[in-house]
């Protein structure tokens, strides 16, 4: 088992019992307690989750990928930013879009034509307050729970409120692309959500960067084989785009 499948693992752990000892994950994974101990560091770092003397606990809540809505932590900036530019450029006036709370997404609206016209649903607070600068943008925000860490909401208000529009694009961020084809999210309400997505969207577009191809997280969300294409920068290598094409989804590089 390498560092990566022990991290999700161990995330596992932490979401089904909320506690986790350094000493019984060595056991468990049949590696050192200092090794753990690095793996614990880590995760701390990218999830919401807090370390201890003897390991890691969290609170009563689900797992966050916390570093995806920390604007200042956000890797791949540059990259992110050709994406986003991308994907602003198919949107076309008269347009029902979705926008959901991914770090590329979230800056979408950055690069869209002020003439352009559309109705943009999201369920972020912060992409609904920047589409309400544009005069010509009519926008909806999803109710629900809202989440501090993540500015989004969710659950099922928000489920059952997005199955009552049509859309004619979404665009959705992923935490990870598997080599199994499946699409994955840090944060379990947010995957939950996004499944929703696909029975009433037209057209979707996956926006992520080619570092999220070939890795995994906690919570799968979709297979590619349901979206229309994905949106990359072009350090995509041959075996993600190898992927695509097994699972007949369009690709597009941004900045080409």
């Amino acid at each position: 088992m390498n560092k990566s499948e022990r991290c999700l693992a161990i995330l596992d752990m932490l979401q089904k019992q909320h506690e986790v000892e350094v000493n019984q994950l060595a056991k468990i994974f049949r590696t050192s307690e200092m090794t753990i101990r690095r793996d614990l560091n880590f995760l701390s770092g990218q999830y919401n989750i807090t370390r201890t003397h003897g390991g890691a606990v969290i609170a009563n809540q689900p797992v966050v990928k916390v570093s995806s809505f920390d604007e200042a932590r956000i890797p791949h900036r540059e990259a992110k930013e050709r994406i986003a530019r991308k994907a602003a450029s198919l949107i076309k006036n008269g347009q029902r879009i979705f926008i959901d709370a991914g770090s590329t997404t979230r800056i979408l609206l950055d690069y869209l034509g002020e003439d352009i016209r559309a109705v943009v649903v999201t369920n972020h607070l912060k992409v609904a307050e920047h589409a309400l600068s544009f005069d010509s943008l009519s926008v909806i925000m999803l109710g629900g729970e809202m989440i501090r860490i993540t500015n989004c909401s969710s659950g099922t208000v928000a489920e059952e409120q997005i199955r009552n529009y049509q859309l004619d694009i979404a665009f959705l961020g992923a935490a990870a692309i598997g080599t199994d084809g499946k699409l994955y999210d840090g944060y379990s309400p947010e995957a939950r959500f996004k499944r929703t997505i696909f029975s009433v969207a037209k057209t979707i577009y996956i926006l992520a960067d080619s570092s999220k191809f070939n890795t995994y997280d906690l919570n799968e969300f979709a297979s590619l084989a349901q979206v229309d294409a994905v949106i990359t920068d072009g350090e995509i290598d041959e075996e993600g785009r190898n992927l695509l094409k097994k699972y007949n989804v369009d690709l597009i590089i941004a900045g080409e």
